[in-house]
Parts: structure tokens; sequence; C-alpha cells
């Protein structure tokens, strides 16, 4: 038998004495005055340019300090910025939460006729808020993947090449619905194949007893 040894020396440090830290929770805000204050106009804007890649440099302003940490402005427009790009044709958007220092939005991307090969997908975009008053805007504060796998159908501006992101207000959450619905649809048309084959094997056995007697 060969008995090898923990030669290891890591110590890991003791536990701080006192109360764990406990961050509090959001606090929800009507998304109203988020609207108003032109936070889905940043949000389109930020994907036309950072995330679809065309005058970068405009994106610069409309990212958070800790978004565009360590880098100046020519850098950030060079497109080697922490922003995952996209071939993007047409977007959708859908508010998630909205809170007191953050708005949490799902952005539905659809490729140009040049990436076919390229999926649709969802991103998380959440802004936070800066200055107070009238002086008071949003900016983007992080882009990331939402591992979302149900997508709505692409909508009709998504058929021309590069067309502009758009955004409404009063967003709607059917397009969360499309993928179940269409789910529905192809069950109910599996049943109703398979009770047509039924009736189908079920009549012609009749007639072959039918005509065996």
């Amino acid at each position: 038998m060969v008995h090898w040894s923990n030669t290891s020396h890591v110590r890991y440090p003791k536990t701080r004495a006192g109360k764990p830290t406990v961050l509090p929770a959001p606090v929800p805000a009507d998304f109203a005055t988020a609207k108003r204050e032109g936070v889905l106009r940043v949000a389109a804007e930020f994907v036309n340019t950072a995330v679809r890649r065309q005058r970068v440099d405009v994106s610069y302003d409309l990212a958070t300090p800790a978004l565009r940490h360590g880098y100046t402005r020519k850098t950030w427009a060079t497109t080697d910025i922490p922003v995952q790009p996209y071939p993007l044709s047409s977007a959708k958007y859908q508010v998630k939460g909205s809170f007191t220092d953050s708005v949490w939005i799902q952005v539905a991307l659809f490729p140009d006729r040049k990436h076919k090969d390229v999926q649709a997908t969802v991103f998380d975009i959440t802004l936070k808020p800066f200055s107070n008053g009238k002086a008071r805007h949003w900016l983007v504060d992080s882009w990331a993947p939402a591992g979302y796998e149900g997508l709505p159908s692409p909508p009709a501006s998504a058929r021309g090449p590069l067309a502009k992101v758009e955004y409404k207000g009063g967003l709607s959450q059917r397009w969360l619905f499309v993928p179940v619905s269409a789910f529905a649809f192809g069950l109910m048309l599996l049943v109703a194949v398979g009770v047509r084959g039924w009736w189908r094997g079920n009549r012609a056995l009749k007639r072959y007893r039918s005509h065996s007697l």
C-alpha cells in the first residue's frame, strides 16, 4: 500500500467576527418615470452602436464608468470592448424589472441576411440612473446573454438588411407565449394525425372482416 500525504501549505482565512453583511433588496419603482427619462432610447442606441459594432464611439457616453473601466474614449472606439457583438437586423425589448437604482430589460435579437447561420438570441441589459432632477439620465451598466431558449418570431423589419432597432412603450409580454402556442399547435396536430390514422385503420379492419365472412 502507498500513502500520499497532503503536503499543501494552504491556510484558509478565519471567519470574521460580527454579523454577515446583508445587501438590501432592490426597491421597485414605477417604470413610467424611467421611460420618460429615456431609458428605452438609451438601451436601443447602445444596441445599435456597441452591440452592432457600428459607430462604437457613440456608445462610450452611454455606458457607466464601471462598464467602461480601463478604457479611454479612443480605446473604446477600437471596438475591442467588453460587450458581446451581434450581427443585428432588428430587436424586441421587454421590461423585466424597474427599481429605484436600476432597470432590467431583456432584448431579443435577430440576425441580418448576411448571417443566416447565426441563431436569434436573448440578452439581458441593465441600466442605472445618474444625477438628479432634470439632469437625471440612464446609462448601460451590463450586457450579458440571458440563456433564454424561447424566442419570439422575427418581426417584419428583420427581413430588410440592417433595419433600425425599435422600441415601444407599454411593452407586451405576448411574445414570450409564442413558443408555447407553437408547441400547443404541434401537439394538436400530432393528436389529429393519430386519431385520423386510428379511424382509417379501424375502418379497414371492419371492411376486411365483412369480406372474410
